[in-house]
């Protein structure tokens, strides 16, 4: 009698160690397959922008966000905004509503951030990034805005704008931030140049298509500019302000400010330049 309970027992428990190694090998497999498909896929599109020198596509979104009420006609000022069309435009706020919600606005020096002060940063930001899929920057979690100049305590100097990668922060001076946006500086822009240098250095330290985009054809830009011909047509031209020629990273942010600010300017002049700021961007909206 005990050995038949013993082995009916193990007859009801069979069933069930089955039914859980059936799953948990369910599991494992599409675990495996869904490694090996994301991986064929991203190989595949690495061999995709060789060729098209893009993405296989930038914007898929499960859930389209909206903007609060408030905020919706700060869109409608935004001369990017209103030259997209319906669907994107759809893109642009849903991108512009991710960004507010991941991006933490502080006010210093007594200085009160308000809804028209955080979407006219945001807009410049996603503007800047509508041609990348990957737009929310991982070293960018927080803006700090000052009336105007500040005293930075990382170079010890009187900045009016600062991207630290180290805080996830970028510093700027409201008071030459709106400048720049309002065209009211010469060509320069504050907050597309600050900007840039999150986006370049979130390209050097990510892996993401955008960023590996970004970063391949930078140094492209590198090497086409290794010609002393060229880097001499450029400093007689005077496009780009003295500033650029501080480093590396001085000189891309000044040149897509150049790009944003003057884009046919620079396509006349430099037309392998302009081709190269657009594809790190994937920018192609002035072609529209």
């Amino acid at each position: 009698m005990d050995r038949l309970v013993v082995y009916m027992f193990f007859l009801e428990e069979e069933p069930s160690n089955s039914l859980l190694q059936t799953v948990i090998g369910v599991f494992i497999t599409v675990g495996i397959v869904s490694i090996c498909v994301y991986y064929v896929l991203r190989y595949l599109e690495t061999v995709y922008v060789k060729h098209k020198k893009k993405p296989y596509f930038i914007h898929f979104y499960p859930v389209i966000k909206k903007l609060p009420s408030y905020l919706k006609p700060f869109l409608k000022e935004n001369d990017f905004y209103s030259s997209l069309d319906k669907k994107q435009k759809k893109y642009f706020e849903h991108r512009s509503a991710r960004f507010l919600e991941e991006t933490r606005f502080v006010g210093r020096e007594g200085l009160v951030v308000d809804g028209f002060m955080r979407m006219q940063i945001t807009m410049m930001m996603i503007q800047l990034t509508f041609g990348m899929r990957n737009y929310l920057l991982d070293y960018l979690n927080t803006i700090i805005l000052y009336p105007s100049s500040f005293y930075s305590i990382l170079n010890k100097t009187e900045n009016i704008g600062e991207f630290n990668p180290r805080s996830r922060a970028l510093a700027l001076s409201w008071k030459h931030f709106q400048r720049g946006n309002l065209h009211q500086d010469k060509g320069k822009s504050l907050g597309v140049h600050e900007i840039t240098h999150a986006i370049h250095y979130n390209s050097i330290k990510n892996n993401d298509i955008s960023s590996e985009i970004f970063y391949d054809t930078f140094l492209q830009l590198e090497e086409y500019l290794g010609s002393q011909e060229i880097r001499n047509k450029i400093v007689e031209t005077k496009i780009l302000r003295d500033y650029a020629y501080t480093d590396k990273f001085e000189f891309i942010a000044v040149l897509v400010e150049v790009f944003m600010e003057s884009p046919n300017e620079l396509k006349n002049k430099f037309p392998e330049i302009y081709s190269y700021v657009m594809q790190m961007l994937n920018f192609r909206y002035f072609e529209e």
